[in-house]
């Protein structure tokens, strides 16, 4: 134990690795930070006046949370017949702002604003001749009206009707026959593209026929605030691979560290020098995988609990207005962060396999990098294999998020529930062949 308690402290305890630790702490309380402004509603960036007075963005995000409570509950069919309503009324009052509601009424009577919130294809605002083939004409007010404080929840309904609760309840995107739902237009070429309701139009039928499965299982969606819990896993995404290059940092240079310093052949000598050293510095980079883990991911979750909450976690998520995950935000997290721990215990293991084989610290970690990592992401080599790495499997948005699921050995998995059955037996060897190695007579070095 004391071997153990010894080679624990001089990881956690070395200025370097904890001042990266903090650093990286930083970066990601930083990052989420980022994240909470690019993703506040999108109402917030309007003007409402509240008699005459323009109203502070402090004051506009607690109305919309006070309106989001009204709607808070299971999207059952009485709860989408009194949003579709509230959608119609908001429909309705932006037609009021931006219409000469007088002279409208004179044309088509004051059931205009509804007919045209229901039938939009019946009116235009272009020319006169598209007029007289039988649209009915939009007269445009000089100046729009200014939205007031009671319009705070009727945009609220409007965005949540459109943003949400329309997709899961009335398109249902994931039910397409190849995992696509319409079209969008790549921001690169500007040219139409399938828009993939998962994370890839490359999907097998069988993944597709799978997730569709299960979205169709979930017998009612749920709505409430969600406030910060979107852009909490955006920053895990990011956290997990600045937690993985930590675990790099301490663990590839485990053995090549005593080495450096002229140790490994004297402690290789005592009686406590081969299996019970080897495995009390396994054990050691382990241990403070977790406790990085715990300081980086639980830091960041704390910070997003105590600065603005996290919100509802029984809501699921949806990315843009087709993207769709067969998780809600807390089954999102849980997977998301058990991932990350996973990845990090693994890296670990890579680490001290890579140490105990290569002499330079350097050679090792650039060696464990290169392989592991940049190649199967940057030329996308083994197909689907790759995502099993820990660097796509780190960042929770290819396992919770956006990617679900993997092709193995021809069959369909998910992929939260194959990493464990692959990595932690692969871990266990690796400690196996460390031992070997780490005992044998002739100790050869790279």
């Amino acid at each position: 134990m004391r071997l153990f308690l010894y080679e624990c402290k001089k990881i956690i305890c070395s200025k370097i690795n904890f001042l990266v630790l903090i650093i990286f702490c930083l970066i990601s309380v930083w990052t989420f930070n980022v994240n909470v402004k690019n993703d506040a509603p999108s109402i917030i960036q309007l003007n409402y006046y509240d008699q005459g007075q323009l109203m502070s963005k402090k004051d506009v995000l607690k109305e919309i949370a006070l309106a989001k409570q009204q709607w808070t509950g299971a999207m059952d069919e009485s709860w989408w017949e009194r949003l579709q309503q509230a959608f119609i009324e908001s429909e309705m009052r932006s037609n009021e702002k931006l219409f000469d509601v007088e002279k409208m009424n004179q044309l088509y009577g004051p059931g205009w604003n509804l007919d045209y919130a229901l039938n939009r294809q019946d009116y235009t605002m272009a020319t006169d001749s598209e007029a007289k083939e039988g649209k009915k004409q939009l007269i445009l007010r000089e100046r729009s009206l200014p939205s007031t404080k009671e319009d705070i929840a009727k945009d609220v309904a409007w965005d949540i009707y459109m943003n949400y609760a329309e997709i899961v309840l009335k398109n249902k995107p994931w039910n397409s026959e190849d995992g696509t739902y319409g079209v969008m237009y790549s921001g690169l070429s500007g040219e139409e593209t399938p828009s993939p309701v998962y994370s890839s139009t490359k999907l097998s039928k069988v993944e597709i026929l799978m997730l569709k499965e299960k979205m169709n299982s979930i017998d009612t969606f749920y709505y409430g605030d969600t406030k910060s819990w979107g852009s909490l896993l955006s920053t895990l995404g990011v956290s997990g691979i600045l937690l993985m290059i930590w675990v790099l940092l301490i663990s590839t240079d485990v053995v090549n560290k005593e080495r450096k310093n002229q140790m490994l052949e004297i402690q290789r000598t005592c009686v406590n020098g081969k299996s019970r050293l080897i495995i009390s510095k396994m054990g050691a980079v382990l241990v403070s995988s977790i406790i990085g883990f715990i300081v980086m991911i639980g830091g960041v979750s704390l910070y997003a609990l105590l600065t603005g909450g996290i919100g509802d976690a029984s809501v699921s998520v949806i990315e843009g207005i087709f993207m769709v995950s067969i998780f809600n935000f807390g089954q999102a997290y849980f997977i998301g962060v058990m991932c990350i721990l996973l990845g990090a215990l693994t890296t670990a293991m890579i680490g001290c396999l890579v140490s105990t084989f290569i002499k330079s610290t350097y050679r090792s970690l650039a060696l464990t990098v290169i392989v592991m990592y940049i190649v199967p992401t940057l030329f996308n080599v083994f197909g689907n294999i790759k995502n099993l790495i820990p660097v796509n499997f780190m960042s929770i948005s290819n396992v919770s998020v956006r990617n679900f699921t993997t092709m193995f050995l021809g069959k369909p998995y998910y992929l939260y529930q194959l990493l464990p059955m692959i990595w932690i037996p692969i871990c266990i060897l690796i400690v196996v062949i460390v031992r070997f190695k780490y005992n044998s007579k002739s100790y050869p070095i790279v």
